[in-house]
């Protein structure tokens, strides 16, 4: 199960943020700017972010409780591997095309979907891998999460 470790208003604020710069990059005046600034990885990392964050309100709880029952029953249901198969490798699909995407640059808006429902998969993957990713995931949206609550002077 995901923790909330970041704030709901620290995600609202990273929503807010990843569509501002989302929008900036359409500007004829600013696009160069925002290519140089890599804002399209910037975009992935705060939308992953504020998904994170929305652990935190009573419909995320329900989501997170909803796909962690769901994979509960898939493995108690179809046996160990059978639910490692259902959920896991989905879920390590996603994980590895949200990094390959962020790496090569080719942030497109598959990114940003992948990075909207990376949060969430991760607690399915199973075992030291699966406790790594989430670990790493925590370290990245919590760090996000502080810097941008407090450029928003949020606490």
């Amino acid at each position: 199960m995901i923790e909330a470790a970041v704030s709901a208003a620290a995600g609202g604020a990273c929503a807010g943020s990843a569509a501002l710069l989302y929008y900036a990059e359409k500007l004829p005046g600013l696009n160069k700017a925002t290519n140089r600034l890599h804002t399209d990885r910037a975009q992935a990392v705060l939308i992953a972010t504020a998904s994170t964050a929305m652990v935190a309100t009573p419909a995320g709880q329900w989501w997170n409780g909803t796909v962690n029952t769901v994979n509960d029953w898939a493995v108690g249901a179809v046996g160990e591997w059978t639910g490692l198969i259902i959920t896991g490798i989905p879920a390590l699909a996603v994980t590895f095309l949200f990094v390959n995407d962020l790496v090569t640059r080719r942030v497109e808006m598959r990114t940003r979907l992948l990075g909207a429902i990376l949060p969430v998969l991760a607690s399915t993957i199973p075992g030291p891998i699966g406790e790594g990713i989430q670990t790493t995931l925590a370290w990245i949206v919590t760090t996000v999460g502080r810097l941008v609550a407090g450029a928003f002077g949020i606490g």
